[in-house]
């Protein structure tokens, strides 16, 4: 294959996230709850990120903006941050300085989880204020941009019935589907409330949606590893299939070291065309059963932060290697702590440089 210079800018896309710690250490920037609501804060905020991001990574093509200005953003697209699902269904979430809003499970009882229903947005005091901030931000700007992360299914399962949501699983299934249902139907219309705004619904999920298909709706199946395969595809299988046949286009962000041993039940999700591979899964199992989808790559940030620049190329090349199809291949770095060498950084971007020029033509 070969790519022309016009096609090079989606091609092989190379995106990274910081950890809020990187953010408050090096600038000061704080997320604490304003960050996420206030509207001055939001705009403020995204437009400081933005230069910050510019001004260190823009001369390697990475964030690059000609003209930065002042943009309605309503959620945190430069952290990773899933919360506001869970916030709605009552979980308490804690707000810090240097941290991703962290969700406090609620652990409801049996009684709770037999009557759980979704979300009454209408008398919901979160999307409520989410709402709130929407409309004031298109009243000083004319529209909104950007999105919120909202979770999965799973991972929401768990916020809400803590540990006891394995149990229901496995003896008394109906309970937990009941909770799955609530979810998956919250989520669905979440997403179409953000999406009918913006136009967008994940990237605030994975930066690298952005450049692959900014519409894709991307399902974080944090948790899936927590389960076996078979649990999956007998009971949480149905729900992605739900959550893709309502929200094309659809991909999953699975990011355990184990996706390969997911990809079959992954395979029967009809439509899904992006997932983001977590670190240390067999990633040619993965386009041997996913053969047509982008597969994002996503590098260890913990690794990136002790290895020296030889160890990230060849990780990097392997990585690229395995993937197979290069027209569907990215590659991200997600959470870097705070200290991360800015050399390993920039060995990422110049080794998928440098496999690029295999099939680029002028």
């Amino acid at each position: 294959m070969t790519v022309n210079s016009k096609q090079l800018e989606n091609f092989l896309p190379v995106t990274f996230v910081f950890h809020p710690e990187w953010w408050y250490k090096n600038y000061g920037l704080s997320f604490e709850m304003e960050f996420f609501y206030d509207p001055d804060t939001r705009v403020e905020a995204d437009l400081r990120m933005r230069k910050i991001l510019n001004e260190r990574f823009g001369k390697y093509n990475i964030e690059k903006e000609a003209h930065i200005e002042s943009r309605p953003c309503i959620g945190a697209v430069h952290l990773a941050a899933g919360y506001i699902i869970s916030e709605m269904f009552g979980c308490e979430v804690k707000y810090t300085r240097d941290s991703s809003p962290q969700v406090i499970s609620k652990n409801i009882s049996d009684e709770e989880a037999d009557k759980i229903e979704p979300v009454n947005f209408n008398k919901n005091e979160t999307f409520q204020e989410l709402k709130k901030l929407v409309e004031q931000l298109k009243k000083k700007f004319g529209y909104v941009m950007g999105d919120i992360n909202w979770q999965g299914v799973l991972n929401v399962a768990l916020d809400i019935r803590g540990d006891k949501i394995f149990i229901d699983m496995l003896k008394n299934p109906k309970r937990a589907r009941r909770i799955f249902n609530a979810i998956t139907e919250t989520i669905k219309k979440f997403v179409n409330y953000v999406k009918s705004e913006t136009g967008t619904s994940s990237i605030s999920v994975n930066r690298a949606v952005k450049f692959v298909n900014p519409e894709i709706n991307l399902h974080s199946n944090c948790s899936v590893v927590m389960i076996s395969p078979n649990t999956y595809r007998d009971i949480l299988l149905e729900y992605d299939i739900k959550l893709a046949k309502a929200l094309q286009p659809y991909g999953i962000h699975h990011c355990g070291n184990n996706m390969h041993i997911y990809a079959d039940s992954y395979a029967q999700v009809p439509g899904v065309s992006f997932f983001d591979v977590g670190w240390g899964s067999d990633i040619t199992i993965c386009r041997e059963k996913l053969p047509k989808a982008f597969l994002n790559l996503r590098y260890d940030p913990v690794k990136i932060q002790k290895v020296e620049p030889g160890v990230v190329k060849e990780d990097v090349n392997r990585m690229l290697e395995q993937s197979g199809n290069p027209e569907k291949t990215g590659i991200c770095c997600i959470n870097m702590g705070w200290d991360v060498p800015e050399k390993n950084i920039l060995t990422v971007i110049e080794t998928v440089e440098e496999y690029r020029k295999r099939f680029v033509y002028r």
